[in-house]
């Protein structure tokens, strides 16, 4: 029996900010150690498991070449909120105008973040 290191992916996206790149190879060998070698099937197992985990991946189609390097990214991190609205899936999958709002909202903060820095260090 295999033991699972799928907790692995989860702790390496939390502690990248919610957004990683890594090959392919990398994600199998986490997902199912027992694994040799990807398949399509095998692909779409471990997207269904992410998108379950409420992660995202680039390219939307995993790969079943383990050179190819594919971009993950946690619907419960803020660069994952933000990637998933500009792309107008998950959450706002369908719902172009949410998502807007979503990114202006978030534009709008950061705008005032950074003019209240420049107010705090000096600046105009």
């Amino acid at each position: 029996m295999t033991t699972t290191r799928r907790p692995e992916i989860l702790a390496h996206l939390k502690a990248q900010n919610g957004i990683a790149r890594e090959t392919m190879a990398w994600l199998r060998n986490r997902f199912d150690p027992s694994w040799d070698k990807l398949s399509k099937p095998r692909s779409a197992d471990i997207s269904a498991w992410l998108q379950a985990q409420k992660i995202l991946h680039q390219p939307a189609e995993l790969p079943s070449r383990e050179t190819e390097k594919v971009t993950l990214y946690s619907l419960d991190s803020v660069v994952g909120m933000v990637v998933a609205a500009a792309r107008v899936e998950g959450p706002f999958s369908g719902n172009a105008s949410f998502a807007h709002l979503f990114l202006q909202g978030h534009a709008d903060g950061l705008a005032k973040r950074e003019a209240d820095d420049e107010s705090a260090f000096g600046g105009e």
